[in-house]
């Protein structure tokens, strides 16, 4: 395997880690901890000028080493207070969001940065008043270091409070479904800022017909012997493959799917009857995981709004109200990416004349899984019913022509099912006028 080529995996590997430690609420704290540290040591340094050691006795107010002992500990211990108090309100916010809204819906919250941010600055404050703390418990500490570790101690003191002022703030509206709702569509306007088009170099590779895939004389299937969720599948590099012989990859996953163990991943297309141990670093260009992530996903935000809408029509919760907005939701991302270029299920590199076959997102897919659970899920609300027509109404009048069939498919789905259940004579009828434009 080549420099570059390992230099890549090690890239998209790298992303993939990333991914994880930003939805975790142990990184930003712990970098910031490690700041404060540095913070205290840059101000004792600063210490050794005489100049600003002068302007610190001039401007700050002298206290006595008892003094400063007292202000340090008394911000240390009210700081850890709120420290516990934010950390149980973060823990009670992810209980109520697990079971209102889904436990998958939980990265989500974990992924929000005003919290992690929060966290990291109580912390970080702690750590900073027990540094100062050892140093004026020494010796005859100079009177310049105390005035200015216990200055700004109560400038840091001072930010927490705001900083908690507005962690209870944002933890209170950030449980609202409306803004759960909004931050799973943003998320999806992201993902399809980052995956479609899917990026190619044009000037390198171009989508083909499958009639122009060629027979070769020997098929040779990869498999992982364990199992988890495709996170990312690096294409670029699997398209650059140059072991002698290879004529083509058939990519049997995509981002989002389940491997199972020792079933065929990669059907590699050959000349020649390579051993599968010599074709094994193929599979190094595909990153298994444990749960699905948005990293090369378009449908992992749909998935989210999805999951939110039949969470709120289960009877423990007959939340219809918020189900309706997650459609809306739904609706303007089918729009956005009805825009979009999906990418292609066949491509051939221009140089080395490789080709790759794989499974793609489509729009179709798209529709598929933005609206059949939600249908099925709310076929004894006529509301659901009612909205679900008139979303498809819109996706009718504004997508491309040849989604139609499939938007009218799923209008008679949708008018089967609430049909099937018991009605009155004006629900009918409304259903009836809404469901006109689709025959």
């Amino acid at each position: 395997m080549s420099i570059k080529t390992r230099q890549t995996i090690i890239v998209t590997r790298l992303g993939t880690w990333l991914e994880g430690i930003s939805t975790s609420y142990w990184f930003i704290p712990v970098c910031m901890m490690l700041l404060s540290f540095c913070f205290y040591a840059l101000s004792l340094q600063a210490m050794a000028y005489p100049m600003l050691s002068e302007w610190v006795v001039a401007h700050l107010p002298d206290v006595s080493r008892d003094g400063s002992h007292q202000i340090l500990t008394t911000i240390a211990s009210a700081t850890i207070t709120a420290t516990s108090i934010a950390f149980s309100m973060t823990i009670v916010a992810l209980t109520m969001a697990s079971s209102q809204f889904g436990p998958r819906l939980l990265r989500t919250f974990m992924y929000d940065k005003g919290t992690q941010i929060v966290l990291g600055l109580l912390v970080s404050t702690f750590l900073f008043c027990m540094f100062s703390l050892h140093k004026v418990s020494g010796n005859e500490p100079e009177q310049a270091a105390m005035n200015l570790l216990s200055g700004l101690s109560v400038v840091l003191v001072t930010i927490n409070t705001f900083a908690i002022v507005y962690f209870i703030h944002h933890i209170a509206r950030f449980i609202q479904a409306d803004e759960v709702i909004h931050r799973c569509y943003t998320d999806c306007l992201d993902d399809i800022d980052n995956h479609l088009p899917a990026t190619l170099n044009d000037a390198d590779y171009m989508a083909i017909p499958e009639q122009l895939l060629g027979e070769s004389a020997f098929k040779i299937d990869l498999n992982f012997p364990k199992t988890g969720y495709v996170q990312t599948v690096n294409i670029d590099e699997l398209l650059s493959t140059d072991i002698e012989g290879v004529e083509g990859l058939d990519i049997h996953i995509r981002p989002g799917d389940y491997v199972f163990p020792d079933t065929p991943v990669i059907t590699v297309h050959s000349r020649y009857n390579h051993n599968s141990a010599k074709l094994s670093g193929l599979l190094e260009n595909i990153v298994l995981g444990a749960q699905r992530t948005p990293i090369q996903d378009p449908e992992f935000a749909i998935g989210q709004l999805v999951e939110l809408a039949l969470r709120a029509l289960s009877p423990g919760i007959n939340d219809p109200v918020t189900a309706i907005s997650c459609l809306d939701k739904l609706t303007a991302c089918c729009l956005a990416m009805s825009k979009r270029t999906f990418p292609a299920p066949c491509i051939t590199h221009k140089q080395n004349q490789l080709w790759i076959k794989r499974r793609t997102f489509t729009l179709d897919s798209v529709l598929d899984k933005a609206f059949n659970q939600i249908r099925q899920a709310g076929r004894t609300h006529m509301a659901i019913g009612l909205h679900i027509l008139s979303c498809l109404k819109t996706l009718l009048h504004y997508l491309p022509s040849q989604t139609n069939e499939l938007v009218v498919t799923q209008a008679n789905a949708t008018y089967e099912l609430v049909m099937s259940t018991s009605q009155s004579d004006t629900d009918i009828h409304k259903l009836e006028r809404a469901f006109t434009p689709f025959k």
